[in-house]
């Protein structure tokens, strides 16, 4: 069932149902709603008088408003958000040869982050809206091996690589000079003790565990102390936005005071990027709609997300940001079924 707030009187099956044709229909025209060619185009077995007070009635309940006194209704963020709910509970979607989002789309590429930047341009072209993908940090990866280099000035340069492809580098300086051989030494131990780990787990169980069984060994102690000051910064995740000129296309999302809002949206990506966190530990597909989107003030505009798991863990956040009046039936299977893709294939990779 769609969710009602508290204090919301529940809407009877006609009125639930008056409104969910509403809202297709706003959706598919872009146009205000009249009473008399709903009635006949939707085959509701009332009269267009019966249907101006199931209208009004809705109105007065905050489902839908009047753009002007002689014009139809629209429905505002509350009549979306009852949509959408409703979708939640009941959509079913099939797959179709347009939408390639299988094994082969990630198979083609070796880079993690060019694995993203895929999806966030693939759920732009499927949708026709703006996509968005928030990468795991670093710290869920799970350690593969690990290299170390010596520079001029005393200075290791750190590489580790995962289980996912993604490669981490960092210099760091040392109190000595160290030769080749010890520096090789190095790397085979900290591979051998750290493969296997995700970073989280090195950085919060395994040094310690290390530290303390090699105590007295003066090499491995250097080891680990180039691979802690390494790891020791904590790295922001990446954030993908794909399809923005979609949304300029779109004559509700380029009035003068929307479209600032838009962009200040798009291109202050810590605003994205706390948009998209509050979402990560959340389960199945999640809207933030019109003045449901806090952080940045968007009227008229929509979120949909999920997140992705590697294993049992949510580690990223991918979705669709499009209008208000964005196409719910076709934008929220999608997001829920490419969630569902990548995690799979994720939680593969990191075996």
């Amino acid at each position: 069932m769609a969710q009602m707030k508290s204090g919301d009187k529940p809407l009877s099956e006609r009125e639930a149902a008056v409104l969910r044709a509403i809202v297709y229909e706003h959706i598919t025209t872009g146009k205000p709603v009249g009473s008399r060619s709903f009635v006949q185009k939707y085959s509701f077995a009332v009269s267009p008088a019966t249907m101006r007070n199931i209208m009004y009635d809705l109105e007065a309940a905050g489902y839908l408003m009047q753009p002007h006194t002689s014009a139809g209704r629209v429905p505002t963020d509350k009549g979306y958000r009852f949509y959408v709910d409703s979708l939640l509970d009941t959509y079913e979607f099939v797959m179709n040869e347009k939408l390639k989002i299988r094994e082969e789309l990630f198979e083609q590429e070796l880079h993690l982050d060019r694995i993203f930047s895929s999806i966030s341009k693939m759920l732009s072209l499927v949708s026709n809206y703006a996509g968005v993908v928030l990468t795991p940090k670093p710290d869920f990866t799970v350690v593969k091996h690990i290299e170390l280099i010596p520079l001029d000035n005393n200075e290791i340069l750190f590489i580790l690589v995962t289980r996912t492809g993604m490669v981490l580098t960092k210099k760091v300086r040392v109190s000595a000079k160290i030769i080749q051989d010890e520096v090789r030494s190095y790397a085979k131990y900290l591979t051998a003790e750290l493969c296997g780990y995700s970073l989280l787990d090195v950085k919060t169980e395994i040094f310690d565990r290390l530290r303390s069984e090699a105590s007295s060994d003066r090499h491995k102690q250097m080891a680990l102390d180039i691979a802690q000051l390494a790891l020791s910064q904590t790295e922001q995740p990446d954030l993908f936005v794909d399809g923005i000129e979609n949304l300029l296309k779109i004559p509700e999302m380029i009035e003068a005071e929307q479209l600032k809002k838009l962009l200040r949206l798009m291109e202050e990506k810590r605003l994205l990027r706390d948009i998209m966190e509050r979402n990560l530990e959340k389960e199945g597909v999640h809207t933030l709609i019109g003045g449901e989107i806090v952080e940045a003030e968007v009227s008229g505009c929509s979120i949909v997300t999920t997140s992705y798991k590697m294993g049992n863990k949510c580690v990223g956040v991918l979705g669709i940001i499009g209008p208000t009046r964005m196409d719910y039936e076709k934008v929220v299977p999608l997001v829920d079924y490419t969630g569902k893709v990548v995690s799979e294939f994720l939680t593969k990779m990191s075996k």
